[in-house]
């Protein structure tokens, strides 16, 4: 059958391409370096690690828990005696797995006297439709 056919019909909504956000994005800044000297008479020098770039991480669990009960129950006579034992076992599993397109920097920072100073870095974290795709770019 090798025929092309057309709709020539009225459109409805779900007939037509839709636009769907892949992620959320929440931007921040974070504050990775604060030191005060402004009660220093002398500068003080630090080294910091910056991190820049992205990280992708992933985590999941699935917890179990079985419960054995048991009873037993016995007769003599006239005399009745019972006993009841229940053990609980739960069982748990967790994964984890981290990518990273990122790199470390070591930068010297040199504070001076009567100054309060304060590294800050941003943030944005995306969370995205698909779990696997959520990541973190860091500035």
């Amino acid at each position: 059958n090798n025929k092309v056919g057309s709709y020539d019909g009225k459109q409805y909504d779900d007939q037509l391409w839709r636009l769907v956000p892949r992620f959320q994005a929440d931007i921040y800044t974070d504050d990775i370096f604060h030191f005060d000297n402004r009660q220093g008479s002398s500068p003080i020098t630090r080294t910091i690690s910056v991190t820049t770039g992205i990280v992708k991480s992933q985590s999941s669990s699935v917890t179990s828990t079985t419960t054995y009960k048991t009873s037993m129950e016995a007769s003599i006579g006239g005399s009745k005696a019972s006993a009841e034992f229940t053990q609980q076992l739960e069982t748990s599993l967790s994964s984890s797995t981290t990518s990273s397109w990122s790199k470390t920097e070591k930068i010297v920072f040199t504070i001076p006297a009567g100054k309060n100073f304060k590294v800050m870095q941003h943030k944005v974290n995306f969370e995205g439709v698909i779990p696997s795709d959520s990541c973190t770019m860091m500035t």
